[in-house]
């Protein structure tokens, strides 16, 4: 992928990269611009094979099936380090570190992550935000971001679990690339994003919805 393609102006208005309520206005995606030494360096850095790279069809498709059938609303995927980061409905203000080479072992997932109705997770994710926005702390709040908060939130359309393993398959593909190829990525169902950084230090944040057809229309 060309970390030139498509810049977007993420510092237009001041505005945040992704803010409280996602991108900024109907932005597909933002991209920004890595340590101009390691773009310069790249082609003086060849490519190393991880742990991670030796099972990645495995990694990933467990991924997939974490954020589809159990608790998790968020998962990070680190190819150089062989990391796995994942998030849980049922401790939202914690992450929890895998090694990816223990996350494909047998019976290393069901003793680690609990099954959850893909529906119910994410009823439970509106209901959370619901608690915290139209609780005690609503108090705190300017009544402009009272009205966006109360706006977003109506409106959320959840992800489908279709989506899913179609976004999985766009990081393998991702990582494949020649030259410039993914290096770690993460997928939140809460937020609805993607973020995919490079092995130039570029990143790339995209709704998670548009993320396939992103890759599609920026790879060979």
């Amino acid at each position: 992928m060309n970390p030139a393609i498509n810049e977007a102006d993420v510092c237009l208005l001041h505005e945040p990269i992704v803010g409280a309520f996602g991108l900024p206005g109907d932005s597909p995606f933002v991209s920004i611009k890595g340590d101009p030494s390691l773009r310069e360096t790249v082609p003086l850095r060849p490519r190393q094979n991880s742990r991670l790279d030796r099972i990645a069809s495995e990694v990933l498709a467990t991924c997939a099936t974490l954020l589809r059938e159990t608790g998790i609303y968020a998962i990070y995927v680190g190819f150089n380090s062989s990391e796995v980061r994942t998030e849980s409905i049922f401790n939202p203000f914690a992450y929890e570190v895998h090694d990816a080479e223990d996350l494909v072992k047998p019976g290393y997932a069901e003793r680690h992550f609990v099954q959850v109705p893909y529906a119910e997770k994410m009823r439970s994710i509106a209901w959370m935000r619901g608690i915290v926005q139209t609780g005690p702390l609503r108090q705190y709040l300017p009544s402009s971001w009272q009205q966006l908060m109360d706006e977003a939130r109506t409106q959320a359309t959840p992800l489908t679990p279709e989506r899913i393993d179609e976004i999985v398959h766009s990081l393998d593909v991702l990582r494949a690339i020649d030259g410039y190829y993914l290096r770690n990525a993460a997928i939140s169902l809460s937020e609805g994003l993607v973020r995919a950084s490079y092995n130039c230090d570029g990143t790339y944040i995209v709704r998670a919805e548009y993320f396939p057809e992103f890759v599609r229309l920026n790879t060979p």
